[in-house]
């Protein structure tokens, strides 16, 4: 049991640190975020630019186990392509259900151009309902 000691302690700090911290491999700063990235949140104020070939990441607090999820508004002639599908990391709480987490969805700037980005937040069986919220960004690609 001595030589695991080590192991277990080297462990539970970082279990703890990603836990209260939000990072993880491939993530930089606290709460995530790709390297190199523009990142993003509904806190997010003003309008967004980048350059050409930049990839902007939008992070988007969300609760799945509610049926919410983030739907992307789509867009004619856009300046940003999305980049796969969105994912969705849970929040760490030692295991507690129904906890949360955030969609994260990553767009590459192809054109120069302005675009808006709009993104409700609803069930999506739910037809004629209004969303429960609404987040639009306002982004620039020189």
């Amino acid at each position: 049991m001595g030589r695991w000691t080590g192991f277990l302690r080297c462990a539970f700090v970082c279990a703890t640190f990603v836990a209260t911290n939000g990072v993880l491999a491939g993530q930089t700063g606290a709460g995530g975020g790709s390297p190199g990235a523009v990142v993003v949140t509904e806190q997010t104020r003003g309008g967004v630019s980048l350059k050409t070939g930049a990839v902007l990441e939008v992070r988007l607090e969300a609760n799945h186990t509610t049926g919410y999820s983030w739907i992307a508004a789509p867009v004619a002639n856009p300046v940003l392509m999305m980049q796969g599908r969105a994912a969705y990391q849970e929040n760490a709480a030692g295991g507690k259900a129904g906890v949360g987490g955030v969609e994260v969805w990553r767009f590459k700037a192809v054109k120069a151009g302005r675009q808006g980005l709009q993104f409700e937040y609803r069930r999506p069986w739910e037809k004629g309902a209004p969303p429960a919220k609404i987040v639009t960004f306002s982004v620039t690609v020189e």
